[in-house]
């Protein structure tokens, strides 16, 4: 999937999740990380980053399971990242959406946050097994809204910049 902050920094803090496999069971989750779309780049982990691997306790069938990274994941306003979440435990796989006879939405979006996604890949291996097209994300992104960055510099400099005249004084 890739990920766009459309109209602020945002921090992923984690993702709620529906998995296959039984209920109740911890569940290891690798994030992989990579700047621009991950058209083209699904089959190997070449110029991917393995950002973190955080834990998920799965629910019932059906039901999405919260999981929250170990360190938040940083999209400033108008970078595109593109983020591949894969299952580590064994039968316990990421489902997709889009497996009946229409396609699924490809884009979601809110004020904030865009996401589009429209392969997923299974395999125990990340980066391997078979790519299924036209797939999409099933899921929540959850993140937060962080005050624009270079606002606080500059009230950080004129802090600063006060604090040094005050001693000139």
């Amino acid at each position: 999937m890739t990920l766009t902050a459309t109209a602020n920094y945002l921090v992923v803090t984690g993702f709620s999740l529906p998995f296959l496999g039984t209920a109740g069971t911890g569940v290891s989750i690798e994030m992989w990380v990579r700047s621009g779309s991950y058209s083209g780049f699904t089959s190997s982990s070449e110029g991917w980053t393995l950002f973190d691997t955080f834990s998920v306790t799965t629910g019932e069938p059906d039901t999405w399971a919260a999981g929250t990274l170990n360190s938040q994941f940083s999209l400033p306003q108008g970078q595109t990242m593109s983020v591949y979440l894969h299952s580590i435990t064994e039968g316990h796989g990421i489902r997709y959406a889009g497996q009946g006879g229409a396609p699924p939405a490809m884009t979601y979006s809110d004020a904030e946050l865009t996401l589009t996604s429209n392969s997923t890949m299974t395999g125990s291996v990340p980066f391997s097994g078979s790519v299924f097209t036209p797939r999409a994300f099933s899921g929540t992104v959850e993140y937060e809204v962080v005050p624009e960055t270079s606002s606080l510099t500059l009230a950080g400099v004129g802090a600063l910049l006060l604090a040094r005249r005050r001693r000139r004084a």
